[in-house]
């Protein structure tokens, strides 16, 4: 029971640090996209997406559960010119996304900032293959400038069930 309860902590605490975390980029860096424009682009994958306040954040952060439990989308800033997109996706032991639409979540997202979007999406592949050879109880991060935007990718073992987060902000303003 302690163990739930210090799990559930965990997670409160590493999802109030990816949404604090969008929000520190809010005042300088924009992405380019509305969140309609994100909407609309993973409706196309599975269905109705629809963003909510994200509980807690104080920043305005939104989310949105994905369809057919394939992970949950945060997006902070302007509504109309977005700072950050953090897209959480839930992996198995093994490191393999869990959901059959999850890479395609993934694809997409990644889409609407650069034209090369499967080497990002191979990436974040090799990212779970390090941090899983690399046995740890600690969140791994690794992160990558391509075109003009920053992709950090972390695997988070401590989760129930295990996560990759990709979090993309702009790597300056235009």
């Amino acid at each position: 029971m302690i163990f739930s309860f210090i799990s559930s902590l965990l997670l409160a605490l590493l999802l109030f640090q990816a949404t604090a975390y969008a929000a520190d980029f809010a005042v300088t860096s924009r992405l380019g996209i509305s969140q309609d424009a994100l909407r609309k682009g993973l409706e196309k994958i599975g269905g109705p997406v629809t963003f909510t306040p994200r509980p807690g954040s104080t920043q305005g952060t939104q989310e949105a559960r994905l369809p057919d439990n394939a992970g949950l989308v945060q997006a902070g800033g302007n509504m109309g010119n977005l700072t950050t997109i953090v897209l959480w996706l839930p992996v198995d032991a093994k490191g393999n996304l869990v959901s059959m639409k999850a890479r395609t979540y993934l694809e997409a997202v990644v889409a609407n900032f650069v034209s090369e979007r499967e080497r990002i999406v191979l990436w974040v592949d090799e990212v779970l293959k390090r941090a899983l050879a690399e046995v740890r109880s600690t969140p791994y991060l690794e992160s990558q400038l391509v075109e003009k935007y920053q992709f950090k990718a972390t695997y988070i073992p401590t989760l129930h069930p295990q996560m990759v987060s990709l979090a993309i902000t702009a790597s300056s303003d235009e």
